[in-house]
């Protein structure tokens, strides 16, 4: 969903569920990159196993709080955790994602979820044309 206007008259950018999903995948593969269990990052978020599994499978939103301690534990910033599982398949270098970073440093909110939506339409596209 590219733009959907909320009840309370706002715009959401994308629905709330699939962000919590697409937030979840990202954190998930942070984890595995960095070769760390559902455990040892529980133990280093000081929260149960139980919570960052339901959170990494979208099942349950993460506090900014939260985020801000992923990205720190990370050592990326927050905004990798929005951005990064959507684009990643995309980037295949350093110096291609440092330079993709560089690109969109200064983009708004709303500008990187516009972007996020055309990297979904591009996927869905090329999947549909194999």
């Amino acid at each position: 969903m590219l733009q959907n206007c909320g009840k309370d008259g706002g715009v959401d950018i994308v629905d709330k569920n699939e962000l919590k999903t697409m937030i979840g995948r990202n954190i998930r593969n942070e984890r595995v990159i960095r070769g760390m269990s559902l455990d040892e990052l529980a133990e280093l978020m000081e929260q149960s196993p139980g919570f960052l599994g339901l959170v990494e499978r979208g099942q349950r939103g993460a506090t900014a709080q939260n985020l801000l301690k992923l990205a720190d534990i990370f050592g990326i910033s927050i905004d990798s955790l929005f951005l990064r599982g959507e684009i990643e398949s995309y980037v295949l270098s350093d110096g291609l994602q440092k330079k993709l970073s560089s690109l969109i440093s200064d983009f708004s909110e709303i500008e990187l979820f516009f972007i996020i939506n055309v990297v979904k339409e591009f996927r869905q596209t090329r999947i549909q044309t194999k």
